[in-house]
């Protein structure tokens, strides 16, 4: 026990850091924050079996929903408001699973970046890169899924790599199970999926392995298949009740819920195949037509240099005030920035193309692949959207500075660094009561970018 201790303790201070600041203050603040008032909801909803409507898949709010029944909570709040009062404890249980996925989340990374590199130290700077970026650690904290598409999407890259590594078929199982979770999330986890398939098509080419190929193509796009339909059919058996997202749907839909207005209708209710085809296609058109705004709301370009921060939440307490804002660690996000655009250069430059490791490459168009389709998203947008692309962006920032960081005193500088912006910025992630005047400097700061 000892021995292993001592072979992975930065494995275990990792954990103990990202513990910390994911748990510390959870119930606080004892209010309703920015979208917990649509995810408390949706979770409640799994309570009264009411139906509900949302553009996103339901896995997100149905894990929430089974974790807080172990604990009691049974869906009687309704969220109808931000700042509406809640009671701590139920805050509690109900940020709990989030604040879980997002320690998960960080240890991934570490192992990800450990099965890639063998650098422990690598591994650990990636993982502690991602705790202490304020902007995952909001996302981490309060009733939001957009930590569970992160945790599962980069879970299946890092079973992909184990897969490959010690040759064994579970390991693409399970990999492709992961990227059936991201996507069960949100759409935009198709991403990784997409990103394996890629990876697996041209270390196919590299090996001669085309038949080898088509066998995990087949695999890597009927096991996510069957893993989302089946997360619709647990969505649909929950939710019998007619409910507030009657309005979106057909005749025939609302019909196969009880105590439905239109029960007494001649027209024939909807299997299960049928009410997933309408509800898959009333969420993309939804999502693609919907054209409400937001004061927050921004667009992909200007994610990299963090414009937009969003406002999460606020209280007025005299002569000081307390306000929860989504925005990142600046030097987090502005090396990771550099890196990017270094990566994308050296892709035209073969003296630099030589000398950095491949993955780069594979990074890079994860980046992009989780950027780029927002140009076509024509409903509002927001700063959290840009999160797998800048954690994309952290990746290849590591592997390119590795050599860089061996250097202890360098290294120990860098991380010193970024948890003092994190400190900096830390009032405006948990929502710490400060002086008008603080408060007013931050406003001007973030109103710079």
């Amino acid at each position: 026990m000892v021995k292993f201790l001592k072979n992975n303790w930065l494995f275990f201070v990792l954990l103990i850091l990202t513990f910390l600041t994911r748990f510390l203050f959870l119930s606080y603040p004892a209010e309703v924050v920015f979208d917990e008032v649509h995810f408390g909801k949706f979770v409640s909803a799994y309570f009264t079996h009411q139906y509900y409507f949302d553009i996103h898949p339901p896995l997100g709010k149905l894990m929430i929903a089974g974790f807080t029944k172990l604990f009691g909570f049974r869906g009687n709040f309704d969220f109808s408001k931000i700042g509406e009062v809640f009671d701590a404890q139920n805050l509690f249980i109900l940020r709990f699973l989030p604040a879980l996925f997002g320690i998960l989340f960080v240890l991934i990374i570490y192992q990800l970046v450990l099965i890639i590199t063998s650098s422990k130290r690598i591994a650990f700077l990636a993982g502690f890169l991602i705790s202490f970026d304020n902007a995952i650690l909001i996302e981490s904290k309060f009733i939001l899924v957009d930590i569970f598409l992160l945790f599962f999407g980069f879970l299946s890259l890092y079973l992909l790599f184990l897969a490959r590594s010690k040759n064994k078929i579970i390991y693409y199982i399970l990999s492709a199970i992961s990227a059936a979770l991201s996507l069960s999330i949100k759409w935009t986890g198709v991403s990784f999926l997409g990103l394996i398939l890629v990876f697996l098509f041209f270390d196919a080419i590299k090996n001669k392995q085309i038949k080898q190929f088509l066998i995990k193509l087949a695999m890597f796009l009927f096991i996510p298949f069957l893993v989302y339909f089946s997360i619709f059919a647990l969505h649909f058996n929950l939710l019998k009740k007619s409910g507030p997202g009657d309005a979106f749907m057909s005749i025939a839909f609302q019909k196969s819920l009880l105590e439905s207005e239109v029960s007494n209708s001649n027209v024939k209710p909807l299997n299960l195949w049928q009410k997933f085809t309408e509800l898959n296609h009333k969420m993309y058109f939804y999502s693609s037509t919907l054209k409400a705004t937001h004061p927050f709301g921004s667009k992909w370009y200007q994610w990299p240099k963090m414009q937009k921060a969003i406002w999460y939440w606020t209280e007025n307490l005299g002569s000081k005030r307390a306000d929860i804002y989504l925005v990142g660690n600046i030097l987090t996000w502005f090396l990771a920035g550099i890196s990017i655009l270094f990566a994308l250069i050296s892709v035209f430059i073969k003296k630099w193309r030589n000398k950095i490791n491949p993955l780069i490459y594979l990074f890079l168009l994860g980046y992009f692949a989780n950027l780029l389709p927002f140009i076509f998203i024509g409903r509002v947008t927001f700063l959290y959207h840009y999160l797998p692309s800048l954690i994309f962006g952290i990746l290849i920032f590591v592997f390119l500075t590795e050599k860089l960081l061996k250097n202890n005193y360098v290294y120990f500088l860098f991380l010193f660094l970024v948890i003092s912006v994190f400190l900096i910025f830390a009032p405006l992630t948990y929502g710490f009561p400060i002086s008008l005047e603080i408060n007013q400097i931050y406003s001007k700061f973030i109103n710079l970018f």
